[in-house]
């Protein structure tokens, strides 16, 4: 019996924090998937079956012209996105195009990948865990993904169907079996001229996933500057997004600050538009906690709300040295004062994904109301153009 009706606990935060309990207490870890995976593939199910209802009430999700935002040649109705990672595999474009201005889905591989191994059942071994208490998640799962051709049959069945006016920013990796760059640049090359005729807004390509060895090796200047040049030939006329993960810590070296701000200007340099900023920092598993002790890599990425404070200092940072560039802001922004916060240090857009696994999708809607509230007869696009006009 269900206890709540879900299409309702997903826009009010209340209601979905008890349809949440409902779904752990009914949801046990499998042998292939931890305890979070397998709620998450069940809250999935749930979404996909609701389209029609989203579609039905998209007027909820509305935030009229006041925030509609361009970026390049492109307009989105709502700044806010949904974060890459929620929707690997785009399974859930349909209903989730209703309620948001662009959607991340990925981060798309070429070929199917299992991620890192993990024997929760048996042995007890996880590679991601929820911290209700902290309101985080830790996560080392290695991109598992179902591979291009899944993702490509089901980018293809949403341009056909009816949707919502979200546009897609497709985040990819170039990871495979092969530890090369020649391997991690072709394989990108096949994920971006397959999916582009279905990708109407841009791509974000990511080698920040800090449980994934290899990509620490990607992250070079020489390195981005090959990144760009691929997206340029193969994708151009669409944005192109870079993922660079947060500070390790709040009072950073100005070593790690001055790498990550090479790696931009590298990028923006040779015709990159986007950075998103940064949705994911890495922690040691063996520190001594309680909630990481069963993880078998000793590194993995934590998201939500610890993460704000690391995500508004990096926006300030790059906003400061290229105050043209755009800047979705991912990491720990939970409510509509988070998101103004973003925009304060300078932000263009911002992207969501553990806020709504606590609160649901009425979060979207909070952050709507308070950006209107603080924007007052503004639009946010003359707030932006203020704002970066005194940044130069």
């Amino acid at each position: 019996m269900q206890l709540v009706d879900t299409f309702k606990a997903s826009l009010d935060p209340s209601l979905f924090r008890l349809y949440r309990r409902y779904l752990y207490s009914r949801s046990k870890a499998t042998d292939e998937l931890a305890q979070a995976e397998v709620v998450h593939e069940k809250a999935k199910e749930r979404l996909q079956k609701m389209a029609d209802k989203f579609r039905q009430n998209a007027y909820y999700f509305d935030p009229g012209d006041q925030l509609a935002v361009e970026i390049e040649d492109f307009k989105l109705k709502s700044p806010v996105g949904i974060a890459a990672g929620f929707d690997k595999n785009c399974d859930v474009l349909g209903p989730t195009s209703y309620v948001f201005g662009f959607l991340n889905p990925g981060s798309v591989l070429k070929n199917p990948r299992p991620g890192n191994p993990q024997r929760p059942k048996s042995e007890g071994t996880v590679r991601i865990v929820v911290d209700d208490e902290r309101e985080a998640i830790i996560n080392a799962q290695g991109y598992p993904h179902k591979g291009l051709d899944y993702v490509v049959s089901n980018l293809k069945k949403f341009s056909e169907s009816p949707k919502g006016g979200a546009k897609i920013l497709l985040n990819f990796s170039g990871i495979t079996d092969t530890y090369t760059e020649d391997a991690v640049l072709d394989a990108c090359k096949e994920i971006i001229t397959k999916t582009a005729p279905y990708v109407d807004f841009g791509f974000e390509e990511n080698r920040t996933s800090p449980n994934t060895d290899f990509n620490k090796v990607l992250q070079t200047p020489e390195f981005t500057k090959k990144m760009i040049d691929l997206m340029n030939t193969h994708v151009p006329g669409k944005v192109k997004a870079s993922k660079i993960s947060p500070y390790g810590r709040l009072s950073q070296s100005d070593k790690e600050r001055q790498g990550k701000l090479k790696m931009i200007k590298a990028f923006y340099e040779n015709g990159g538009q986007a950075v998103v900023l940064g949705n994911t920092r890495p922690v040691d598993t063996k520190s001594g906690s309680r909630l990481t002790k069963n993880f078998a890599r000793g590194v993995a990425g934590e998201s939500g709300r610890p993460l704000l404070p690391y995500m508004l200092k990096l926006v300030e940072d790059v906003h400061r040295a290229f105050p043209d560039l755009t800047i979705i802001a991912c990491g720990g922004i939970f409510s509509g004062e988070d998101a103004w916060k973003a925009y304060e240090k300078g932000a263009t857009l911002i992207s969501l994904y553990t806020a709504l696994t606590f609160y649901g999708f009425g979060v979207v809607r909070d952050i709507h109301n308070v950006l209107k509230k603080k924007l007052g007869d503004q639009t946010l696009q003359a707030f932006i153009e203020k704002r970066d006009a005194l940044t130069h």
